[in-house]
């Protein structure tokens, strides 16, 4: 890969990168009038409704097994608990994303040095950090969403689940940092072999 194409994509990364910060500040913001000040326009908790009435909505000789749906509700005043649970169930995936892109920009301003650093082990040092920060980051927003989510439930609906499965994008996020882990297990046999046949030579 060019040096161009590198700065390239480390800049859109980077893009990417300041986007993500400037989201999470106006969640943070958001969290902080539903817990100080109530909820206004357009502000809201997202929650999964489960067992959603869908009576009509099929054919004939045809039954629905489940029907879900996502809401967003507002509580009316200030909420610090909701506020609360609100931060644990967004706060640490957006963390883990920040963490994720500013490792893989370090990364690529790294390889910008030339392919010698780009194949290193200080590179396979990053993608290490990598792996364990979307294993352990994905691992957090799983267990603090089950958490967060039922409390929030049955504060906020009339009906609740004492149990909310992990989203779709958790789970791609643990066999993601598995994956990186390998990858950078591999960067880093590779370099240690190589040095040993410099070394011999």
């Amino acid at each position: 890969m060019s040096a161009r194409w590198l700065q390239r994509l480390e800049a859109l990364l980077t893009l990417f990168l300041v986007l993500a910060a400037l989201g999470a500040l106006a969640l943070l913001l958001s969290t902080v009038l539903i817990a100080f000040t109530g909820a206004g326009a357009g502000l809201g908790v997202p929650l999964r409704v489960f067992d959603v009435p869908a009576v009509g909505a099929v054919a004939e000789n045809v039954a629905i097994v489940g029907a879900s749906a996502d809401v967003t509700v507002r509580p009316e005043g200030p909420a610090p608990l909701v506020g609360l649970l609100y931060l644990f169930l967004w706060a640490p995936g957006l963390a883990t994303t920040l963490l994720a892109l500013f490792t893989v920009v370090r990364a690529l301003r790294r390889a910008r040095s030339g392919d010698r650093q780009l194949f290193s082990l200080a590179t396979a040092a990053l993608l290490r950090r990598l792996g364990w920060i979307l294993i352990a980051g994905s691992l957090a927003t799983a267990l603090l969403g089950m958490v967060a989510e039922p409390i929030l439930a049955s504060m906020l609906l009339n009906s609740g689940h004492l149990f909310y499965a992990p989203s779709a994008e958790v789970l791609a996020g643990v066999v993601t940092g598995v994956a990186v882990l390998a990858v950078s297990e591999i960067v880093r046999r590779g370099l240690v072999l190589l040095e040993e046949v410099e070394a011999t030579i």
